[in-house]
């Protein structure tokens, strides 16, 4: 029963997350690069097993909560919700523009949240929980989301995938320079993009440096506490050791005792005889 339990868990631990990692691997292949339609066609359908997996898991815990309302309008939850929708069955029938279904398709990233979540990699939610790094990585995925749309939109100077690989390297601020804004709208649009680079990613320094710095610190603390438990355990022991050794004189010392009281009872009878 206990073997059953393990293997479950570890399915549900391991075994999905990493079912998702490779979906995400080959939609972004698939977003990327130019796919016959064939192979395209496959990885759509794995990417719909894959969100029926995760519908059915979330299905299953909303029917074991106790609370299905703070189970459904909770974030993590509404999170794992967004990440198991087949967007390109559902985006094609409500929406007719190709465009939005482009950049709705990387709402799937949101499944990177539900990996870390079910694979419980306590470090990245200490990272998260601690430093909210989540919430600024949030903001880095809207921030390109919203520069891509702008750039496709008011900068007919490239192409959608040109308009992309510009924002992300204009908000890392590495500037290769292949790739410049040539009309006024795209060096309006790329100031205040490297604007918000420089911002973000100092800021996204600082989390970090703060956090490993903490657990730096954590772990000394913990050396320190640990070493100090040691040493009261090991004087306890000695102490301990002690006690039993003067427990033990004690009593030879008492059998002493009541082996000249039984002499001298005696001795006082043969006197009391004569």
């Amino acid at each position: 029963m206990q073997k059953e339990i393990n293997i479950r868990y570890f399915l549900y631990t391991r075994g999905l997350p990493a079912l998702i990692i490779v979906d995400l691997f080959l939609i972004t292949i698939s977003l990327i690069f130019e796919i016959p339609n064939d192979v395209m066609l496959n990885i759509q359908q794995f990417d719909l097993i894959v969100c029926i997996i995760l519908l059915g898991e979330y299905f299953l815990n909303l029917f074991l909560s106790g609370s299905k309302k703070l189970y459904i309008f909770d974030k993590e939850n509404i999170i794992g919700l967004i990440a198991s929708i087949p967007f390109d069955y559902i985006l094609p029938l409500i929406s007719p523009v190709a465009l939005p279904v482009v950049f709705l398709r990387y709402l799937r990233i949101f499944k990177l949240i539900r990996v870390v979540k079910l694979a419980q990699f306590d470090i990245i939610k200490d990272l998260f929980r601690k430093t909210g790094l989540h919430k600024v990585l949030i903001g880095i995925f809207i921030t390109i989301l919203i520069f891509w749309a702008a750039f496709f939109l008011f900068s007919p100077s490239y192409g959608w995938v040109d308009d992309f690989y510009f924002v992300i390297v204009t908000l890392t601020t590495v500037g290769y320079g292949d790739v410049t804004p040539k009309t006024y709208n795209e060096k309006v649009l790329a100031i205040i993009l490297i604007l918000i680079g420089v911002f973000v990613f100092s800021v996204i320094t600082a989390l970090m440096s703060s956090f490993l710095t903490d657990r730096i610190l954590d772990d000394d603390e913990e050396d320190r506490v640990s070493e100090i438990q040691e040493t009261i355990e090991e004087k306890s022991e000695n102490i301990m050791a002690e006690i039993k050794s003067v427990r033990m004189e004690n009593k030879q010392l008492k059998d002493e005792a009541n082996e000249l009281k039984a002499e001298i009872k005696e001795l006082k009878d043969m006197v009391n005889k004569k």
